[in-house]
């Protein structure tokens, strides 16, 4: 298995856009086509996997000043 490069958030979310508007374009191949889709599928993923550490991150600092 290849190791993948971290991406930050704009890295990951750009590229999930141009996935995105490569399955948009006319006479993309079916194989390109699921091509395009597993790489945007593994962006999507990162990005959700950074938004879900994000979200922690503050969870930890909102309660931190609750108490």
């Amino acid at each position: 298995m290849a190791v993948k490069k971290k991406l930050s958030f704009e890295e990951a979310l750009g590229l999930l856009e141009s996935s995105a508007e490569s399955l948009k374009k006319d006479g993309v191949t079916l194989e390109e086509s699921l091509k395009n889709f597993e790489a945007g599928m593994d962006y999507y993923n990162q990005c959700m996997e950074i938004l879900s550490e994000a979200k922690q991150r503050i969870e930890v600092y909102t309660k931190g000043g609750e108490e």
